[in-house]
Order: C-alpha cells, then sequence, then structure tokens
C-alpha cells in the first residue's frame, strides 16, 4: 500500500497530513506598530542577500487569521483547525534595488499553521498570542472609531515577549496599504541534514500572493515593548522610537513561492 499525504505524517488514506497542498487562503485582522530599532541590530538578523535599510524601519504585528484550502475542506469546516493568532517583528530591507522585508522571529498557537510556515521558510514557534477584538454592538470591546484602543501581547515558555498598543485616530484613505501589509517577505527555507551532510534545503523563498485586499484600514498612534527571554533574541530589536500604528482587515492567497539560492 503506498502511503499518502502532501506533507507528514504519511496515511494509507492521507487525510492524517497536517498540511494540504496550495493555493492557502488567509482572511484576517491586523494590528501593526511601526518603529525604528539599533540599525547595526536590524542588519543582523539579515541574510547575506539583503541590504540593510539603514535606518532601522521595523514593525511588529498581531494577527487574528482565518485559512482554508482547496485541497482540503475541512480546514475552513473546522474552526479548531485553520483558525489561529500569530505574532512576528517585521524588518525592512533592500533586495534587487527594492525594498523588502524580512520576519527574523514569529510566534503562532496552531500546529497547522507551524507546519505551513517552516515549508513556506516563516521561522515560526508556538506561542500564546491575545489581541483586542473590534465589536460591532455593545461595550464588551472596542468599535472602530477615532480614540478606541488595541492591544496585542504574546508570550512564549511562560515569558511575556511583546506588547503593543494602537490607539485609533484616522481612516485611511481608500487605497492605503499599511507598508507591513504589502512590501514582499523573503524567508529562509532550511531544512538540515542529519546524516551530516549539507542542509538538504537552503534558500531565499518568497511567496507568491493573489487576490490581495486590505478593508477598514484605520492609523494611530501606537506603543510597543520587547521583553528579554533566555530562549529569544527579539530584545535587541527594541524600539528606539515608534512611528505609528494600523488596525485593518486583510486578505490574500499563496498559490506558491519564487525561489533564489541563498
Amino acid at each position: 500500500m503506498t502511503l499518502k499525504g502532501w506533507s507528514l505524517p504519511l496515511s494509507p488514506g492521507g487525510t492524517a497530513a497536517l498540511v494540504p497542498p496550495p493555493p492557502w487562503h488567509f482572511s484576517g485582522e491586523a494590528l501593526g506598530i511601526d518603529f525604528h530599532c539599533d540599525p547595526a541590530a536590524a542588519a543582523a538578523v539579515l541574510p547575506e542577500d539583503l541590504e540593510p535599510a539603514g535606518d532601522g524601519s521595523a514593525s511588529f504585528v498581531f494577527c487574528d487569521w482565518s485559512s482554508s484550502a482547496d485541497a482540503d475542506p475541512r480546514v475552513i469546516a473546522d474552526p479548531a483547525r485553520g483558525q489561529y493568532k500569530e505574532a512576528y517583528v517585521a524588518i525592512q530591507a533592500r533586495l534587487d534595488d527594492k525594498t523588502v522585508a524580512r520576519v527574523p522571529y514569529i510566534w503562532v498557537d496552531n500546529d497547522l499553521s507551524f507546519a505551513r510556515g517552516h515549508i513556506q521558510g516563516f521561522p515560526k514557534k508556538l506561542g500564546m498570542i491575545s489581541i483586542t477584538r473590534a465589536v460591532a454592538v455593545g461595550r464588551g470591546g472596542p468599535t472602530l472609531e477615532r480614540g478606541a484602543r488595541f492591544s496585542g501581547h504574546v508570550a512564549s515558555l511562560g515569558a511575556r515577549l511583546a506588547n503593543g498598543t494602537v490607539t485609533l485616530d484616522t481612516p485611511a484613505e481608500a487605497g492605503f496599504i499599511p507598508k507591513a501589509m504589502r512590501l514582499p517577505v523573503w524567508h529562509t527555507r532550511l531544512m538540515p541534514d542529519l546524516a551530516g551532510g549539507e542542509p538538504l534545503v537552503f534558500d531565499l523563498a518568497r511567496n507568491i500572493v493573489s487576490d490581495f485586499a486590505v478593508a477598514n484600514v484605520w492609523t494611530g498612534t501606537a506603543g510597543l515593548e520587547l521583553f528579554e527571554s533566555e530562549f529569544e533574541e527579539l530584545a535587541a530589536l527594541r524600539p528606539l522610537d515608534v512611528v505609528g500604528g494600523f488596525r485593518c482587515s486583510v486578505a490574500f492567497s499563496i498559490t506558491g513561492a519564487e525561489i533564489r539560492p541563498a
């Protein structure tokens, strides 16, 4: 009998595979803080192919996602499978004279997202993420209006890693997309060889994205704290100043990847 599955675990029927093949579809709510960190610290987390932006431009983003896959309707049918939260820091860089982004650190709370991210090259770790929800009625949370305050935080292995806040000020003009949401992100795909040889996979990859859309974009003032942890190096990217923040709805599909040698 041939074992089946696009990803591990392989099984007789293929239904045990954790990650289905793309295309993958994502819809979510994002809360972001734009800031500057120590330019040397920003440069230190970039691979050789990416040139530092020079000014330490970065963003910290919290997302609440719902995802699906054409090849596996169970992902969207069962909220335990396709819904998750994540938090990450994105560093701006230059590649081929264009502004791009690099995510050196990211945390998620779902095993599908964790495994799917490693296939892409996202360096995902498991964490606990909480994000303020917007409400449409009642007083159980903030509505999308001037002065509303939204927060996010992430913890891992019992240690708080980051706190972020955005206080909404102005709805963005039509067509505005926060830079943290629109920059192409270049990852490092790495699969070491347990037998001791050269890495089986070691390259730079960028998601091929279609059907990108944002809605309900608000900008505002923001705050960000990054904390020390014995298992992380995030604190080296502490903000020197905070430029501002945003909150928006975002959606896109991933259909494949562009690859270049590392």
